[in-house]
């Protein structure tokens, strides 16, 4: 259960949304925040040049290393829809980004993702890994992804934001399509 009542009407952005998420319902207490943060999401989800495949393991990764059930249950169905396998999520929750199931691209973002939520920086070697392995407009948006999810993590776990049914109902809305 929430730890602060979600507000009586959310925001007219969630309205907007093709799902109302509890994590903008709650969010919807700040209504100058809640459309900014949804539209950077919908920016992450559907403008990123990132493989839909690479940006749910990143996702996963935050969701592991931020303890956000909430991002976990969600995003799980998102990835392996995705291509992401059973290995590979069962590798990120025990935070590992290296081994026979990552090529070199996911180990990448993913050592990333996990060094960002730990660290809140980056090591010269991990940016030089990323650099070599994507763009530089990729590059940002592996640390927009991930800064992104770690913003909503602090909101889910800090109010205890209550989980929505499972994520295979918002397959569309993060996959591309248009909701």
């Amino acid at each position: 259960m929430a730890r602060i009542p979600y507000p009586e009407r959310p925001s007219d952005a969630v309205a907007r949304l093709p799902v109302p998420l509890n994590a903008f319902r709650m969010l919807s207490h700040a209504p100058p925040l809640t459309g900014p943060a949804i539209e950077l999401g919908l920016a992450v989800l559907r403008e990123s040049t990132l493989p839909v495949r690479l940006r749910e393991l990143v996702v996963m990764a935050v969701a592991t290393a931020t303890q956000c059930e909430y991002g976990s249950v969600q995003h799980r169905p998102i990835a392996l829809d995705a291509g992401v396998t059973p290995e590979q999520l069962a590798a990120v929750a025990e935070r590992r980004a290296d081994g026979p199931e990552f090529g070199e691209t996911e180990s990448a973002a993913l050592t990333a993702a996990f060094e960002l939520v730990s660290r809140h920086t980056l090591s010269e070697t991990t940016l030089a890994a990323l650099r070599a392995c994507f763009t530089d407009r990729q590059v940002i948006e592996i640390v927009t992804t991930t800064g992104y999810y770690v913003m909503l993590a602090g909101l889910l776990n800090g109010l205890a934001v209550d989980v929505d049914p499972s994520g295979e109902r918002f397959l569309g809305l993060v996959n591309g399509d248009p909701g």
